[in-house]
């Protein structure tokens, strides 16, 4: 069997000496690999899931998953050996803030009427250039 789980086909000349176990010649009779188990496949035409095929899914998944995991550790300290590691902060704190702001607007927490609060800006800057209000 190959790595995936698909049988190779025999190559003409190919002696049986060269098969993998659990392969049989065919001869008409029945091997343990042809008899139908709890491992393959119930569609017809499909690959058997077997134990070795599932356990190298899972190394792929994992080694995929450390991948990420290492170059996230990368990043990171790439980030923390910046000279400008402070300014870089002050202003992700003040980029979150905004987004706080945009998203709570969006939702409709604390939302205030818009023309009021452009009348209430306006008072308040013509009050504090010391014009009377008409």
């Amino acid at each position: 069997m190959s790595q995936t789980g698909h049988e190779r086909p025999r190559q003409p000349g190919q002696s049986a000496q060269h098969e993998q176990p659990g392969q049989h010649e065919r001869s008409g009779q029945p091997g343990p690999a042809a008899q139908p188990g709890p491992e393959q496949g119930s569609a017809p035409g499909s690959p058997p899931v077997t134990l070795e095929l599932l356990t190298l899914l899972a190394a792929g998944v994992a080694d995929l998953a450390l991948e990420q995991l290492r170059q996230s550790a990368d990043r990171a300290q790439e980030v923390l050996r910046r000279s400008d590691l402070r300014e870089l902060l002050t202003d992700g704190v003040v980029e979150l803030r905004k987004r706080g702001e945009l998203a709570t607007r969006r939702s409709g927490a604390g939302a205030e009427n818009h023309l009021e609060a452009m009348a209430r800006r306006a008072a308040e800057r013509v009050a504090s250039e010391g014009h009377p209000r008409a």
